[in-house]
């Protein structure tokens, strides 16, 4: 096998590996830290390749729902060690989100109350089921994203 064949088998294999690692990535959790990486880096990519505020707003939307399916897989595997950064990440899409609107997508406004109430019930059912009698305290952290969604349907809430 010639020199060239060889390269190009190699460079189809490494495309190939890096394929398959992004998606795998999409099903990714915080705590498998690889794909979880770049899971991060390619949804900050789409988020910038967004030109459209409108199209911006949707998939930060998305973004949102797997932030709190993360968020509740966490919990309901007990892998609370991950807890802090994901509800950090998930309060902060949410203030994100609402400034977005808030600034200059009002019309946008009823479908995110919408979207945050919902999530709203979803953070409540979390913290419930969180044990509270451990010396694990991270469910203050879900506590905290419950209080920030509040205020973001306040603001939400007052433009509608």
């Amino acid at each position: 096998m010639s020199d060239k064949i060889k390269i190009q088998l190699g460079l189809i294999t490494i495309l190939i590996i890096f394929a398959l690692s992004l998606v795998f990535s999409q099903k990714a959790n915080p705590d498998f830290s690889p794909l979880w990486s770049l899971k991060r880096v390619q949804e900050k990519v789409f988020l910038k390749l967004k030109s459209n505020p409108s199209d911006k707003l949707d998939y930060m939307r998305s973004l949102l729902d797997i932030r709190l399916e993360e968020l509740n897989s966490q919990v309901n595997r007990q892998s609370y060690g991950y807890i802090l950064p994901s509800a950090q990440r998930y309060s902060t899409l949410a203030g994100e989100i609402t400034d977005l609107v808030t600034a200059n997508m009002k019309d946008k406004a009823p479908q995110v109350i919408d979207q945050f109430q919902s999530h709203l019930k979803v953070l409540q059912q979390i913290y419930v089921i969180y044990p509270k009698n451990t010396d694990n305290l991270e469910y203050k952290y879900i506590e905290d994203d419950i209080n920030y969604l509040k205020i973001y349907l306040d603001k939400l809430l007052q433009i509608k």
